[in-house]
């Protein structure tokens, strides 16, 4: 994750105060602080490779809010390390789970929707596959990519998102009595409420 904001407590350094030059004159009082560089970005993602040779198969991303973040250094690191992958022959899947932040590239007007899901073979780029999912169902099972004429792997989603909020023991820390941010429509808005009351979250 890349911070939003860096607080440092300044204090006056007494090593300075009254110290004198060669010339006599006394230093002037100055404030004390770190030279930062620049955050690096660490991204987590999910390698696929060929037992034996370790060669790169597929490339699994699940986008975090940087990579949605307009012009940030996140989005361009994103975006870069996708360019490379599609020059290449690496199998491509981009998992995104987030409904705020700039999605590139966009989808026409009739798939709109929530979350989606991206699949792109290194060998038919032309037929990358897409499924848009609405906030009102389920997450899909869908397929990941693998060497070859190999099958297709099959990911449970739902099952994936179900095991990381156990673990994560989102249900402490997550303020269901809240509307949530970005705002849902109103009538998304609506049948959300009555899926938090049914589960007496509301």
């Amino acid at each position: 994750m890349v911070p939003d904001v860096h607080i440092e407590i300044l204090r006056p350094s007494a090593s300075h105060h009254g110290r004198s030059s060669t010339q006599g004159a006394a230093v002037a009082e100055s404030l004390v602080f770190s030279m930062l560089m620049d955050e690096e970005i660490v991204e987590s993602f999910i390698a696929i490779r060929e037992a034996g040779t370790a060669k790169l198969v597929t490339v699994i991303e699940i986008l975090s809010p940087t990579n949605k973040a307009k012009n940030s250094r996140g989005q361009k690191s994103f975006l870069k390390k996708r360019q490379e992958i599609l020059a290449s022959e690496v199998h491509w899947v981009e998992i995104d789970l987030l409904r705020f932040g700039e999605r590139v590239p966009r989808l026409p007007p009739k798939e709109s929707c929530h979350y989606r899901v991206i699949a792109s073979r290194g060998d038919d780029r032309d037929h990358s596959r897409c499924w848009p999912i609405v906030l009102r169902n389920p997450l899909p099972t869908i397929g990941i990519p693998l060497k070859g004429r190999d099958a297709d792997a099959r990911l449970d989603l739902k099952s994936v998102l179900n095991l990381a909020y156990d673990i994560g023991a989102y249900d402490t820390s997550i303020d269901y009595a809240s509307p949530p941010d970005p705002p849902l429509s109103p009538a998304d808005a609506k049948w959300a409420n009555a899926v938090l009351r049914s589960k007496g979250l509301r």
